[in-house]
């Protein structure tokens, strides 16, 4: 005969079998060691009594929980004069990776397998170069905010590993633990260590934090851009401005989250660009999206909304639609725009995008009104642009040389063309004057300007041309 169970009855089979394992494992004879006796002790209560508030989060929130758990502690007018750090608890080998924390804890008896360790530590990042030590798996007793006695648990797994870390509160009172657990929720975002970060989303994260890497501010100086008159301002205005006056904007009605493109022929600046105005908000968060990270928008705009003001950063926004080319679907670029439209109007939130083919989002963008509310071209330098590119990048050097026919050289190029040219030019100048001391300024002369000029039209150079970005430079002569 064959007993066939429904769903809800295997459901509350599994129950029933897990609560008795539970109450066998937890009705063990034998005194208990360390450190569940002290554990124990500290709630007041025998352990089939002990209820537990559990919590998984991402990775790259180890140190941010750490810091939340450690200031909550030390809070606490009922805890001893020893801070928080000073006071996790561990124990050893594979018996902190058990699923039921109470079981475990109920087998540290003497002559077991579970035994007091040393609480072992990993580095985490937390800032481009700097790092924290966060407990792998801890153990901290400590009291819930009405003053009950409580204990927290915290399972910092490999990164490796890609699973989400663990925090667990333990007490003998239901309402204390989970009044505990929702106060270390909220303590974590006056102590996220991302705040004001520029953080990298995607190919590989950095030191013991999964999805998230911490990256240097870019600082680029505005009299390093070479811009159209007004394109700059229109970009600081719509970026600073309105963001320095975000409460004013909430309390006349209006929403402070902004879109902005950048769009432009490859190598004109657009990157350079975007590094200058992520300085000039100093005190924003910002998450960039560059290439396959693209398929993490959606943690890239929870973030967002968490660490506000924030900017996110989409670059080369271009390949997504090539996504539709290849498979017929958008459902990258479609994300982008569901996630734009989906953020609270009074989130302090702006997204910068660039592309080198505005005419593949267009239609998409133009469905979708409201998403992007400035479009900036970064177009090809023009002949006083160009002059101004070239003296920039030969600021370090000594020029007695004409450069208008660099200049002219250079017409249909980009700021990177006209950059490597000025780099060739450099390298003549230096291997003619090769007996120049350490120290020595280099001159530029005009057979230097000429010998690069010459070499760069040769028609075996075309190539080379297209490739640095001056495939549209008419060869001389």
């Amino acid at each position: 005969m064959t007993l066939t169970l429904s769903p809800d009855s295997l459901d509350i089979v599994s129950g029933a079998l897990s609560h008795l394992s539970h109450r066998a494992r937890t009705l063990d004879t034998g005194p208990l060691d360390e450190p569940a006796l002290h554990i124990f002790s500290h709630l007041a209560a025998p352990p089939d009594a002990v209820i537990s508030h559990r919590r998984s989060l991402p990775a790259y929130q180890a140190a941010t929980l750490v810091l939340a758990v450690e200031a909550y502690a030390d809070d606490r007018p009922e805890e001893s004069t020893s801070s928080a750090a000073q006071r996790w608890s561990s124990v050893r080998g594979h018996e902190r990776y058990h699923d039921d924390l109470v079981a475990m804890l109920s087998s540290c008896r003497r002559g077991g397998s579970c035994r007091g360790a040393p609480v072992e530590y990993r580095s985490v990042d937390v800032g481009p170069t700097s790092t924290m030590s966060v407990p792998v798996f801890g153990l901290l007793d400590t009291h819930s905010p009405g003053g009950i006695p409580v204990a927290v648990a915290l399972h910092i797994p490999d990164p490796a590993h890609q699973a989400p870390l663990q925090i667990e509160v333990l007490s003998g009172d239901r309402d204390a633990g989970a009044s505990t657990l929702d106060a270390l929720l909220s303590l974590m975002t006056d102590h996220d260590v991302m705040r004001g970060q520029v953080l990298a989303l995607g190919g590989g994260g950095g030191r013991g934090n999964g999805l998230v890497r911490f990256m240097a501010r870019p600082t680029v100086a505005g009299e390093d851009l070479i811009l159209p008159d007004g394109t700059l301002e229109a970009m600081t205005r719509h970026l600073v401005t309105v963001g320095s006056s975000a409460a004013r904007l909430r309390e006349a009605g209006q929403h402070v989250g902004r879109g902005i493109l950048l769009y432009g022929p490859p190598g004109t600046g657009k990157t350079h660009t975007v590094r200058h105005l992520l300085g000039l908000v100093p005190d924003s968060t910002v998450i960039v999206l560059t290439g396959s990270a693209m398929r993490h928008i959606a943690e890239a705009t929870t973030l967002a909304r968490h660490l506000s003001p924030s900017v996110v950063v989409v670059e080369d926004v271009d390949l997504i639609a090539r996504e539709r080319e290849e498979t017929g679907v958008n459902s990258l670029l479609f994300a982008l725009l569901d996630a734009m439209d989906g953020m609270d109007g009074d989130a302090d939130v702006t997204f910068v995008l660039t592309t080198n083919r505005p005419d593949s989002i267009e239609r998409a963008v133009r469905d979708r009104p409201g998403r992007i509310d400035l479009a900036v071209e970064i177009p090809l330098p023009d002949t006083r642009g160009r002059e101004r590119l070239a003296r920039l990048y030969l600021s370090a050097v000594n020029v007695a040389a004409d450069l208008t026919p660099l200049v002219e050289a250079t017409e249909g190029g980009t700021a990177s063309y006209v950059r490597e040219l000025v780099r060739r030019t450099v390298v003549a100048a230096i291997e003619r004057d090769d007996h120049g001391a350490d120290g020595h300024t280099t001159v530029i002369t005009d057979d230097d300007v000429a010998a690069v000029l010459t070499a760069c039209v040769d028609e075996r150079q075309r190539l080379t041309r297209s490739l640095l970005g001056g495939s549209g430079v008419r060869p001389a002569g």
